[in-house]
């Protein structure tokens, strides 16, 4: 009933209804509207003919929705946030946390973790490029936030993209980039919304090879502010794959500076020589040059 009304509700915002509402938010207002608009259709044929209504659900949506409104009312809620899952769901993942003891990665959820880590596992993600992919692109986030203004949710969003960048590798090592986006799109991924998976599998699809495009059938379905997103996000994590390309750590950690025009961007690298770290580099910095618009200059220090 809950999901019933809240495909109602998008529709009379004028939304189009995804196939999963999992982890959207619907505000107090809207739903007593829509649930008003269910109580003045007075029949069964009436309500069948309710935008976002499914016509099989005509005949028993309107007992379900009172008991929705007295829940609202008598709890005074102000927003609801709906869950794809049921309450068997629920009983798994709190069984699987009390009996798993999951480090957290830096700002992701025990549940976004858990749904991460949990495709890392299933397709054998090489976990120390990864983890150090990851790692280089929240530095460079967090020494670039002057520029592209993003916060903790577009952080995490790149987290779990630079985890999951290479689950493609499980289909094939050609065109890669592609499969991981086709992994993580459809894939269950608890703790993140359907948009939020979105941005992620489109910042996963754009770690390497072509930079986003209209023509892009998953980047055109985004909205302007999620493709913009996309657009820094994956400009980041680029630079940090390519600063990773021998994939052992050559380089320890990064540091961005920002200057008239530029982006400064230092490797450290204590013991080795990143000629190819560099050149990795160099060949992926064009996007976030395009999207900052500023110059790139790597500069190695030991």
């Amino acid at each position: 009933t809950i999901i019933s009304i809240a495909s109602m509700a998008l529709a009379r915002r004028g939304v189009r209804v995804p196939e999963s509402l999992n982890g959207m938010v619907f505000s107090r207002t809207e739903l007593l509207e829509t649930i008003d608009a269910v109580v003045k259709a007075k029949t069964t044929a009436k309500r069948a003919q309710l935008a976002g209504l499914e016509p099989k659900r005509a005949d028993v949506i309107l007992g379900g929705a009172l008991i929705l409104e007295q829940a609202i009312l008598g709890l005074n809620l102000q927003e609801l946030t709906i869950s794809g899952y049921a309450l068997r769901e629920g009983i798994v993942f709190d069984t699987v946390q009390k009996q798993r003891d999951i480090k957290e990665y830096h700002n992701l959820s025990h549940l976004r973790y858990q749904s991460v880590d949990h495709l890392c596992e299933l397709y054998r993600v090489r976990r120390r490029h990864s983890e150090h992919v990851r790692n280089l692109s929240l530095r460079l986030f967090d020494d670039l936030k002057p520029l592209h203004g993003y916060g903790d949710t577009e952080r995490e969003l790149l987290e779990a993209a630079a985890l999951l960048h290479d689950v493609g590798y499980h289909i094939a090592a050609d065109q890669h980039h592609k499969h991981s986006e086709y992994i993580i799109r459809n894939s269950p991924m608890p703790g993140f919304t359907n948009d939020e998976s979105e941005i992620i599998a489109n910042i996963a699809r754009y770690h390497r090879k072509s930079h986003p495009k209209k023509k892009h059938e998953g980047f055109l379905k985004l909205m302007s502010r999620e493709q913009q997103v996309v657009r820094a996000m994956s400009a980041i994590l680029r630079i940090a794959e390519g600063l990773d390309r021998r994939q052992q750590q050559v380089v320890t950690t990064v540091h961005a500076t920002l200057k008239p025009g530029f982006i400064e961007i230092y490797l450290t690298t204590p013991t080795v020589i990143p000629d190819i770290e560099l050149w990795g580099a160099e060949r992926r910095k064009s996007l976030m040059e395009e999207t900052f618009s500023r110059d790139v200059r790597l500069l190695s220090v030991s």
